[in-house]
């Protein structure tokens, strides 16, 4: 089979997707999140030949990012101190990853904005103004979790794979952002749990990950209201999915209990397991890997 992909046939597979929405009666009380989890769940298996189709081999998955990187990087302010340690909590999760092709780097962006990011390949950004809201290592650890999932599940890549592998691939692109309203928010809640999965495979206390994101969620209520109708919500799930690739991924309600629901099955299934915290290492910016400190483990 060619690699050049029909533009043609792979818009009419998303095309059929989004049809497939509207089959079907609703129920009567349906809320914009079950509609957009709905949408979510067509989308995704009408996309998934398109995307096989199209699939990336990593070395180019890895220069992409690193392009994308570069030009981050240029236009901004690091903070070496800090992506030393980064890049050692960061490696100690990756080792659980299930892409092994892909290798992977940490940048840490001197600036206020409580956020982090993922690029295709590898590239994992984080702020210092999220770091700062942090209060242990096993916050941070939750945090790089999330983001390498992102990577992981290719999430990432696949924002990119028609426009860099079918010609007139930017339109599809394009038409395939615009039918991902509810993808994202089911992609954020798929990260989530697999970024709890490296989280817990590294022997992190999986509680900190729903304090941290509690405490800033909590913290832009009044910035950032909910909201209050349908079109409301629709506009916002609009913009976060236009946005949300360079924005913090504050969790919504769902996503904490969904976390929260996740973390306690697996206090049931792993019943006094010790797990560490890592205040301290988080104080000095020594990882866990280099140095354990007393006191700093937990009992599930």
């Amino acid at each position: 089979m060619s690699h050049r992909i029909n533009a043609i046939a792979v818009a009419a597979l998303l095309a059929a997707g989004g049809a497939a929405t509207w089959m079907g009666k609703p129920e009567r009380e349906v809320s914009m999140t079950s509609v957009g989890e709905l949408w979510a769940d067509v989308f995704r298996d009408a996309d998934q030949f398109g995307l096989q189709l199209t699939r990336v081999p990593d070395k180019d998955e890895m220069a992409l990012g690193e392009k994308m990187a570069r030009g981050i990087v240029r236009g901004t302010a690091t903070s070496p101190m800090w992506e030393v340690y980064v890049a050692a909590v960061g490696q100690s999760l990756v080792k659980h990853a299930r892409r092994g092709g892909i290798r992977y780097q940490f940048h840490v962006i001197d600036a206020p904005a409580e956020n982090a990011f993922a690029l295709p390949g590898g590239q994992v950004f984080l702020y210092t103004g999220l770091l700062r809201k942090m209060r242990s290592e096993a916050e941070l650890a939750g945090v790089l979790g999330h983001e390498i999932a992102h990577v992981d599940l290719r999430h990432c890549i696949e924002r990119h794979q028609y426009e860099m592998r079918v010609p007139g691939g930017e339109l599809l692109r394009i038409g395939q952002g615009f039918m991902q309203i509810g993808y994202a928010q089911y992609q954020e809640m798929e990260a989530d749990k697999a970024g709890l999965r490296m989280a817990l495979a590294a022997g992190y206390d999986p509680q900190a990950t729903v304090d941290l994101f509690g405490r800033v969620f909590r913290a832009r209520l009044g910035r950032d209201l909910p909201p209050h109708t349908p079109l409301e919500e629709l506009a916002a799930l609009s913009t976060s999915m236009l946005t949300d690739y360079f924005r913090s991924h504050p969790p919504s309600a769902e996503r904490m209990r969904r976390l929260s629901a996740a973390i306690e099955e697996y206090r049931r299934e792993h019943r006094g397991q010790r797990q560490y915290r890592g205040v301290e290492n988080l104080r000095r910016k020594i990882a866990r890997s280099q140095q354990e400190f007393d006191g700093e483990f937990v009992r599930l």
